[in-house]
């Protein structure tokens, strides 16, 4: 089971800096009244290592997620770049290019920090595996390890497997608390009625209380709504249809911009507005009218993961703290890569409830 391990470690890097500070301290702190919240990567990062790969990322580690994190933005960017002009789609002009180079080396840095995980794991997962009811509690990448064994998967699937998990991990669920805690701090409303069934529970909830909270879900799907962390997927399309009077055929390859999908105003009334007690009552709404982590059987792996999460971080903000903007309805531009990201830091003021 992965929940206890997340609720054990998981604590959002900006609560944790917050919290080690006395209440009338906070006033105090160094700096302009605000805390920055897109830069919270990291945190995550160390998290999914732990819970999906068994392993702790100390310290002397930090130059190596530097480096990751550095060539998976870089890779982002390149791979968008390459979307979007047309020579670039030659391999052969592309990786004679610096920028293909560039993105070779990027990829080299990725498939060397996902090795050692593998490496590092292999040596000692046996060892780690407790026994409790009979049953052995192992890491996602145990799992991988023992089917590696059974020779159902090789070394290369495996690392697939492991970039996979940690890029979208980490990534995508940093980014959208960080538009998470923006929005929340520009409805005063919604934050109150969440701090009101945050109450309710009445203790540090656990997963079975996150589950039930209603309007935290709701909350949750809202913000995914407005801002999915993967705003566009690729598909290949495996048999004929008619889409209205154009044929598309089998083969072809098609684009799905969840991020639009999202905003259809004939799907969501006043679609630009945070709203999220129109997920309260989903009876109406067409199942693939929202899929932030896409749908069907090529689904994200991750999402229950991803979601608690995001109900761990953000109801244990707004049990401690009230959020409000340093400019009321601003919002960001965004940024044009593989994950949905803001051009510029995202800044919100704590106020200790």
């Amino acid at each position: 089971m992965l929940w206890p391990i997340v609720l054990g470690l998981l604590v959002c890097v900006v609560v944790w800096r917050l919290m080690k500070q006395e209440p009338n301290d906070l006033e105090h702190l160094p700096g302009p009244p605000r805390t920055p919240i897109f830069g919270s990567v990291f945190i995550f990062l160390g998290k999914s290592h732990k819970t999906a790969m068994g392993i702790r990322l100390n310290a002397d580690k930090s130059t190596e997620k530097m480096m990751y994190k550095k060539a998976i933005m870089e890779i982002g960017q390149i791979v968008m770049k390459r979307l979007t002009t047309v020579w670039l789609h030659s391999d052969l002009i592309f990786y004679n290019m610096p920028i293909g180079k560039n993105f070779a080396k990027c990829l080299e840095n990725v498939h060397s920090f996902a090795d050692n995980v593998i490496v590092e794991r292999k040596k000692t997962y046996e060892s780690v595996a407790s026994e409790e009811g009979g049953r052995r509690r192992l890491a996602f990448l145990d799992l991988l390890l023992e089917a590696e064994r059974k020779g159902e998967i090789d070394l290369e699937g495996i690392r697939e497997e492991v970039n996979t998990f940690m890029f979208e991990g980490h990534d995508t669920t940093a980014t959208a608390l960080a538009f998470g805690l923006m929005l929340l701090a520009d409805s005063e409303e919604v934050q109150e009625r969440l701090f009101e069934e945050c109450q309710q529970v009445g203790h540090e909830p656990s997963v079975s209380d996150l589950n039930d909270m209603k309007y935290l879900e709701a909350v949750i799907k809202e913000i995914l709504r407005l801002y999915p962390s993967v705003p566009f997927i690729g598909r290949e399309i495996t048999e004929d249809f008619m889409l209205d009077d154009i044929k598309v055929k089998k083969g072809c390859e098609v684009v799905v911009h969840i991020y639009d999908v999202h905003r259809r105003p004939d799907l969501y009334p006043d679609p630009e507005a945070f709203k999220p007690e129109r997920f309260l009552d989903e009876e109406k709404r067409h199942p693939y009218s929202y899929v932030p982590f896409s749908a069907g059987p090529r689904n994200c792996i991750g999402q229950r993961f991803a979601k608690l999460q995001m109900k761990v971080v953000i109801s244990e903000i707004v049990r401690n703290f009230k959020l409000s903007p340093l400019v009321p309805g601003a919002r960001p531009q965004l940024k044009v890569d593989l994950v949905l990201r803001p051009a510029e830091t995202i800044y919100v003021k704590f106020h200790p409830r």
